[in-house]
């Protein structure tokens, strides 16, 4: 018979692996705003509930919102997911997937595999400033304008504000990839573990025709899921617990700051044939990224994410959600082993008047689509 102890004894490792997090980044050096790429919510399901998803993750993204979940998941499941940011500048791909492996009841396991991408294409790169020349630019001085006989205007040496001609340029793209493997386990029936072991690669282009300047990482991330009953489910993820390291080709070296993620789900049955499930995250970060948090404790800060997903007899699916001062929504459809998702995330909507950031409008809607697959 397991031993009635073991419940208590998993919550307390998870908050001692939890504490040894908190008490790790001030002495690792962490390297703020490193590995940000990281940080995009990924599945246009997850994305149309804001983001809750912590105490969710029932699906082929789970690798990378909670790897413990990956042990709910009762077939094989691929998730590919596309998503075009800020008037399609940046193009981030998602592709993920899960395996039970089976075992024992209330002992099983799952494995999966998870790929994320996150671009910027045809980057037009110019020289250095240094290496300008006359003809690559015109030499109107920091204002810009000609014939004002300004500071800099004629003086054949490129300034900041003198516009630069769109000649012997060449273009490229800038990429930040990651896989994630990752393994998950029952331990009775209301414990679930996992963890996902992550390699991170960057490429910035170069001044020079083919030149990039690259990194290479490795990190690990954790996740714990408590079901009591089948109405709540209380989930916490780690991510970068051992604060991911990038190693640049320049020598630069940086550490990516762990972030905790603490969720709980209600799910509720209104009606035959009829399902809903209310999420809500809190995600703490320990940056001190004041300037646009909802909570602010010293160095610790964190933003609540909440999301409803409503079903109805398994087949259509209607989502929304607020992801801290962002609105999102979704739809999803379902027809034997095929899915479809479709999400949009409105930038700030619930602080379109913030005046420490008068240019918001700016940000056009994230759309994101994503397909799945089971067998």
């Amino acid at each position: 018979m397991p031993s009635p102890t073991r419940p208590r004894a998993a919550l307390r490792c998870s908050f001692l692996v939890t504490l040894g997090c908190l008490l790790a980044v001030p002495t690792a050096h962490a390297t703020k705003y490193a590995g940000e790429f990281l940080k995009i919510p990924v599945g246009a399901r997850a994305v149309g509930m804001g983001g809750a998803f912590t105490a969710v993750a029932d699906d082929a993204t789970a690798p990378w919102w909670n790897p413990a979940g990956m042990i709910y998941l009762p077939y094989r499941e691929v998730i590919p997911q596309h998503a075009e940011q800020f008037g399609k500048l940046v193009n981030h791909d998602f592709l993920g997937l899960v395996l039970p492996l089976g075992g024992a009841t209330s002992h099983q396991s799952a494995i999966g595999v998870s790929v994320l991408r996150v671009a910027v294409d045809d980057i037009p790169v110019t020289p250095r400033p240094g290496d300008l020349k006359l003809g690559q630019f015109l030499d109107d001085g920091a204002d810009g304008l000609p014939n004002t006989y300004d500071a800099g205007e004629a003086d054949g040496t490129w300034e900041p504000g003198e516009r630069i001609l769109d000649i012997n340029l060449f273009r490229a793209s800038s990429a930040d990839m990651a896989l994630l493997l990752s393994y998950a386990r029952h331990e009775g029936p209301h414990w679930a573990f996992g963890g996902s072991v992550k390699f991170v690669r960057q490429s910035i282009p170069d001044t020079l025709i083919g030149e990039h300047v690259t990194s290479f990482g490795a990190g690990l991330d954790a996740g714990l899921l408590y079901m009591p009953m089948d109405a709540a489910t209380f989930g916490i993820t780690v991510h970068d617990l051992t604060t991911t390291w990038q190693s640049w080709s320049n020598g630069t070296r940086e550490l990516v700051v762990p972030t905790v993620d603490t969720g709980v789900a209600f799910n509720f049955y209104p009606a035959e044939r009829h399902a809903l499930t209310w999420a809500i995250d809190l995600g703490w970060g320990f940056e001190g990224r004041k300037l646009d948090s909802q909570v602010k404790l010293g160095q610790v800060t964190a933003n609540l994410r909440t999301g409803l997903e409503y079903w109805y007899k398994s087949t259509f699916a209607l989502r929304s959600g607020a992801n801290g001062k962002d609105l999102t929504f979704g739809a999803g459809v379902r027809y034997k082993h095929l899915g479809a998702d479709y999400a949009a995330s409105l930038h700030r909507y619930f602080a379109h008047s913030d005046p420490d950031f008068p240019d918001d409008q700016d940000l056009d809607t994230t759309h994101l689509v994503s397909a799945s697959f089971s067998w």
